[in-house]
């Protein structure tokens, strides 16, 4: 006799109708139009007839709505209004500085995230974490800094339009870390499709004397909101390790941004 499965419509694994639910609400959220049961049921892999059934229990609780007579399907009222309850108790900020703590305990260096302010056309370090490795130098947060020196700025820059970055640079001025002049604007937008390609960017004592900076770009779904920078005395690492922290960096900068409801 054959025994049924011990996980069949059990809710806590991947199969089980909450994970399913889960699972569709974030398809329907995720999607730029309302969704028909094909698509959805293209996409998770699901028959059509249990597609329709998750789609009832959750319209039933207000988490989807139907679009008639169209047969497809959006977010529902109750679904925003659970949504704005979680965002309005916790900020961007908030979200991001735990990520931050578990950055700097896995590399035990110093982690910032830097906000991007358009206005200004500048960032400013919002929020930090130390590790027991000690800095030789002195950041400062809260303050307005430039985009075009230093790899927690060029890490946004590379996401603004061209013309921004034109802007930006036409105001610019000596490198305060090194002395260095600001670049042309074919030589900067060169580096900046480089460090786009790359999803992170390694800079040298442009902002301050001694450093070195290792940052990429965070999301949400408005676009570049800052980077996430991790920064240490540039002789402390070797340069394969480096390599591999931009490659950590831009993994956890993908995460949060996915998250924070980047469509990346």
């Amino acid at each position: 006799m054959n025994t049924p499965s011990s996980t069949k419509g059990d809710p806590s694994t991947p199969t089980g109708t909450v994970s399913r639910a889960m699972r569709l609400l974030t398809l329907i959220a995720d999607s730029d139009n309302p969704v028909t049961i094909k698509y959805i049921s293209d996409r998770m892999g699901l028959a059509p007839s249990t597609v329709h059934r998750l789609l009832g229990l959750l319209k039933d609780e207000g988490f989807v709505a139907d679009i008639l007579p169209s047969r497809s399907y959006t977010i529902g009222t109750q679904f925003y209004r659970v949504s704005s309850r979680v965002v309005g108790g916790a900020s961007q900020i908030d979200f991001i500085e735990r990520e931050l703590e578990e950055l700097c305990a896995i590399h035990n260096e110093t982690v910032l995230f830097g906000q991007y302010l358009p206005t200004e056309g500048n960032l400013s370090f919002a929020a930090r974490r130390d590790g027991q490795q000690k800095l030789l130098y002195q950041i400062e947060m809260h303050k307005p800094l430039s985009l075009v020196w230093g790899a927690s700025g060029k890490a946004i820059l590379a996401h603004l339009a061209a013309a921004n970055v034109a802007d930006i640079l036409a105001r610019e001025t000596y490198a305060p870390g090194n002395g260095a002049p600001p670049p042309d604007l074919d030589t900067l937008m060169a580096e900046l499709r480089d460090i786009k390609r790359a999803e992170y960017c390694v800079s040298y004592g442009e902002k301050l004397p001694g450093s070195r900076g290792i940052a990429a770009p965070l999301f949400d779904r408005t676009g570049i909101i800052g980077s996430l920078c991790l920064t240490a005395p540039k002789d402390r690492q070797a340069e394969t390790d480096v390599d591999a922290i931009g490659r950590d960096l831009a993994a956890s900068a993908r995460k949060i941004s996915h998250a924070l409801g980047a469509n990346t």
